[in-house]
C-alpha cells in the first residue's frame, strides 16, 4: 500500500465515533452524581464503548500486522496513532487547564512534583492528578480518567508483536483470546481488589484483552466471510435471547459483541462511510473527560441536557482540531512496506 493513510469504505469510523460518544454520554451521568445508564443490566455505556473500541482495534491491528509483519514499522505506526495527540492533550492539561483551574497558588502548582509527574502519561505511566484541580468535583482530583485504557491498548499491540514474532499469528491470537477468557471467568469477574502493574489495573487488561483478541481472531480465521446483515441479525437475536442468564449473556458477549460490531462495521458502500475522512473518535475519547470535569466544576448546578450539549460541542471541536492538525498529519508519516 503506497498511501500513508488507508482508505476505507465501511462503517468502522462511524462505530468508533459512536463508541467515543457512548463514553462521553455515560461519563456525563457520573460527573453529575447520577446513576450511569446500563446496557441490558450488564454494563454501563462507558465500558461498553471501550469494548467496542477494543473489538475494532483487534481486528484492524491484526490486519495491519498481517499486511506488513515488520516489528519496527508496526510499532512506528501504532506510536504515531497514539502519542502525538496524547502529547498535545497532556501539555494542554498541564499548561492551560491546570493553571487556570487550580485552587492552589501558581507557585505551588508549578513547583509541585505532581505537576511534573503528570507528564508520565506520555509514556503511558498513567496519572490522573494535578495539584488543586477538580478537588471539589463529584469525581475529585481526576483530570483525565479515560487515559487508563491507553496502556492496555498498547499492551495488546506488544502481544500482537510477540505472537507474530514467534510466527504463530493464527493460533497465537486464538490462544491469547482463550487465556483472557479463562482469566476473565476465573478471576477478573470476581476480583474486588485491583492488581496494579505499571499503574494499570490488570483486571481491565484481561477484560479488554478478550474483545481485542476475539476481534483479531475474526481477521486471522477469515470470519469476515460471515459478516453480513443476515448473520449479524441472527447474532443479535441469539445473544439477546441469552440475557435471562446474565453470566451466560456476559460470557457470550466475548464472541457476539465483536462479531456484531465488525459485521456492521465492515459493511461496504454505506452512507456512514463518508465519516472515514473525519475520524474524531480518539480526540473525543481523550478530551471528553477533562472538558466534562471542567464544565461541571464551573457550573455545578447545570442540568443534564445543557451539560451534555455543551460538553459534546466543545469536545467535538477540540477533537476536530486534534484530527486536522495533529493526528492526520502524524498518520501521513506512517511507514508501509514498499
Amino acid at each position: 500500500m503506497s498511501q500513508a493513510i488507508q482508505k476505507h469504505s465501511d462503517n468502522l469510523t462511524a462505530l468508533r465515533l459512536l463508541a467515543a460518544c457512548m463514553v462521553l454520554y455515560g461519563h456525563g451521568f457520573v460527573f453529575l452524581g447520577l446513576p450511569e445508564p446500563m446496557f441490558m443490566q450488564w454494563l454501563p455505556l462507558g465500558p461498553l464503548g471501550v469494548y467496542i473500541f477494543f473489538s475494532i482495534s483487534g481486528y484492524l491491528v491484526a490486519q495491519s500486522w498481517e499486511r506488513d509483519p515488520s516489528v519496527l514499522r508496526f510499532l512506528i505506526r501504532r506510536t504515531l496513532r497514539i502519542f502525538p495527540a496524547l502529547f498535545v492533550c497532556t501539555v494542554l492539561s498541564v499548561c492551560v487547564l491546570g493553571p487556570l483551574l487550580t485552587e492552589v497558588t501558581q507557585a505551588e502548582y508549578w513547583k509541585s512534583e505532581h505537576t511534573r509527574g503528570y507528564f508520565t502519561n506520555l509514556y503511558l505511566y498513567i496519572t490522573y492528578y494535578l495539584p488543586g484541580v477538580f478537588t471539589s468535583n463529584k469525581l475529585p482530583n481526576a483530570v483525565n480518567g479515560s487515559l487508563w485504557s491507553l496502556p492496555v491498548e498498547f499492551a495488546m499491540y506488544l502481544l500482537i508483536v510477540i505472537i507474530g514474532f514467534v510466527r504463530a499469528p493464527k493460533w497465537g491470537v486464538l490462544a491469547a483470546a482463550l487465556v483472557f477468557m479463562a482469566l476473565s471467568a476465573g478471576w477478573a469477574f470476581q476480583a474486588t481488589e485491583m492488581l496494579v502493574y505499571y499503574r494499570t489495573d490488570m483486571r481491565q487488561l484481561v477484560l479488554c484483552g478478550v474483545y481485542f483478541f476475539v476481534g483479531a481472531c475474526m481477521n486471522q480465521f477469515k470470519l469476515d466471510r460471515f459478516f453480513n446483515l443476515t448473520y449479524a441479525l441472527a447474532a443479535v437475536m441469539v445473544w439477546l435471547a441469552l440475557s435471562r442468564w446474565i453470566v451466560v449473556f456476559i460470557m457470550a458477549s466475548w464472541v457476539f459483541l465483536p462479531f456484531i460490531v465488525l459485521a456492521f462495521g465492515t459493511a461496504k458502500n454505506s452512507p456512514l462511510a463518508r465519516l472515514t475522512s473525519w475520524d474524531f473518535s480518539y480526540g473525543i475519547y481523550i478530551y471528553a473527560f477533562p472538558i466534562q470535569q471542567t464544565i461541571v466544576y464551573l457550573f455545578p448546578k447545570i442540568d443534564f441536557l445543557a451539560y451534555f450539549g455543551s460538553t459534546f460541542v466543545i469536545t467535538v471541536a477540540l477533537a476536530a482540531l486534534s484530527w486536522l492538525f495533529v493526528e492526520k498529519p502524524a498518520l501521513k508519516l506512517k511507514p508501509f512496506r514498499g
